[in-house]
């Protein structure tokens, strides 16, 4: 096998031994083959070139999970274009920043956009609808690239953008290398061949989609793309992954819990599952439990980690019925990929002792290359290894606080600042704290996370007013700013803030209130 050093490479090659099978699943009797695929990415790869994209560019993208969606990231990685996939339930402003940030030099949809969110687009970079009639890019060929071998592997693959603590969202660079490496474990570590179906069930711009897209695209295997309003009915979720015959899942816990809770996830269910992946959020032993009887020992579950700054996912802990004799906390995270290490650092970054707490920080191939255009920050979480002196060795702080017992499983146990996860999204509470001191009278405003059970829990926020606001006010003005799933479930407005003995606002105190 040729040496692979760019993702555009890697799947020709895949599409060219697969070329009749199925890569993307749709419905039953609907799919597109690899050599479909193929072909669709090549005709949109020279289109993309003919409007004056090249490499490492950016190229933003609204894929609503068409044909097309999918072929434009393969055709931006063929010719090296970094691609970010874009939320259309983005409110313009925080769709605004997000762009301003990664500079796109071209915003393509494969879908019809709302006026305001083509006006918000147009103002940083030419936004254009894919041709409604598919035949117009018939004029471009789809024969292989000639040029796809001057991508290298240092080159950009993709952003991913993710809540900041400074209000901006932070734009993550992955290479082509970094998901290369991915790949090649993903396909080791899950078995992945390609008589395998993998859901698609997360939305194309969450970080969990990079596992659905690349995993499956790139062994051979077929991918089902779940529509929104599928997944949205669980009822037809469940149905539709029975009907494709998925043999591997991957979501947040969440989903699965609202599955459970809403009785779709039974006995026999999804006879071709072989391996449910869950990750991006703690799943409480207590729920798993329930969860792991129904399928056991037919379907593997295996309990993923990793940040967006490291390519996904880079740790996987497959369930075992001794992990249910206690209840108490979450499962392990396991252990890293084999290329991959790690530090456990404290507060003054030396190495904690086996079986203390630590800053996680990761090092290996799938590290990212930073924010996009964002030094700084960049600097502060992309930071040198202060154990090694030799050289300079880069690794990424991730925040979370973990220990390693004596198997050598690691174990998560909180983190570093405010950042949170919710709803399987990574959230820094400032960024809504950022929002709301935008909003007229307000002079203060704070969020913190309540738990309500475990892992599981909402956001509350408290405001300091200098003039008439209600919560339901405070809660519209957020829309303009903030996606729907960082929006405060409640809004509580206080005459001052608490303060600690150094003048700063006391978080716990505000905690406290939530228990009163």
């Amino acid at each position: 096998m040729a040496y692979e050093y760019n993702l555009g490479r890697a799947f020709e090659r895949i599409a060219a031994a697969h070329a009749e099978r199925p890569a993307l699943l749709f419905a039953a009797g609907k799919a597109l083959s690899y050599r479909e695929l193929d072909g669709l990415s090549n005709r949109l790869a020279r289109w993309l070139k003919a409007r004056g994209l090249g490499r490492r560019d950016v190229l933003g993208l609204f894929n609503s999970k068409t044909p097309e969606g999918f072929a434009l990231m393969l055709a931006a990685l063929k010719i090296g274009a970094a691609y970010v996939n874009l939320d259309d339930q983005n409110p313009p402003q925080r769709l605004e920043r997000i762009l301003k940030t990664c500079l796109p030099r071209l915003v393509v949809s494969d879908q019809a956009l709302p006026p305001e969110l083509v006006r918000c687009c147009e103002a940083i970079a030419p936004a254009v609808a894919l041709p409604p009639d598919r035949d117009a890019l018939a004029g471009f060929p789809d024969q292989a690239l000639t040029d796809v071998g001057e991508v290298t592997g240092s080159d950009p693959a993709y952003l991913m953008f993710t809540s900041g603590s400074t209000g901006s969202p932070k734009g993550v660079v992955i290479s082509h290398a970094s998901v290369l490496n991915f790949i090649q474990w993903t396909r080791h570590e899950f078995a992945i061949t390609p008589d395998d179906v993998l859901t698609n069930v997360n939305p194309v711009y969450f970080d969990n989609s990079v596992f659905d897209f690349y995993a499956s695209l790139f062994s051979g295997a077929a991918m089902a793309p779940l529509p929104r309003q599928v997944v949205a009915v669980p009822a037809d979720l469940v149905k539709r992954v029975g009907e494709l015959g998925c043999t591997v899942w991957f979501s947040v816990p969440s989903m699965l819990i609202y599955l459970m809770t809403m009785r779709q996830i039974r006995p026999g269910i999804w006879p071709a599952m072989r391996c449910l992946v869950f990750g991006g959020e703690g799943y409480p032993k207590g729920e798993l439990k329930r969860l792991f009887y129904l399928l056991h020992p037919r379907v593997r579950l295996v309990n993923v980690y990793g940040p967006t700054e490291c390519t996904c996912i880079c740790s996987a802990y497959t369930l075992a019925e001794a992990d249910f004799a206690d209840l108490q906390g979450l499962p392990p995270l396991g252990r890293l990929a084999p290329n991959f290490d790690f530090l456990l650092l404290s507060e003054d970054r030396q190495a904690v002792m086996q079986g203390d707490v630590g800053e996680l920080c990761l090092l290996g191939p799938q590290v990212g290359l930073g924010y996009y255009n964002d030094p700084q920050r960049a600097t502060a979480s992309f930071a040198p290894n202060p154990l090694c002196s030799a050289y300079v060795e880069r690794m990424y702080r991730t925040g979370d606080l973990v220990r390693q017992d004596e198997r050598g499983l690691l174990w998560f146990v909180g983190r570093r600042d405010n950042q949170i996860k919710h709803m399987g999204y990574r959230i820094e509470l400032e960024e809504i704290e950022a929002a709301l001191n935008t909003l007229p009278h307000v002079t203060q405003a704070v969020a913190v996370y309540q738990r309500i059970r475990e892992q599981h829990g909402r956001i509350v926020a408290f405001v300091v007013s200098a003039g008439p606001v209600s919560e339901t006010s405070l809660k519209d003005g957020l829309k303009d700013h903030l996606p729907d799933y960082m929006i405060p479930a409640h809004v509580a407005l206080l005459p001052d803030l608490p303060k600690n003995a150094n003048g700063k606002v006391d978080r716990k105190a505000l905690q406290a209130r939530l228990l009163v």
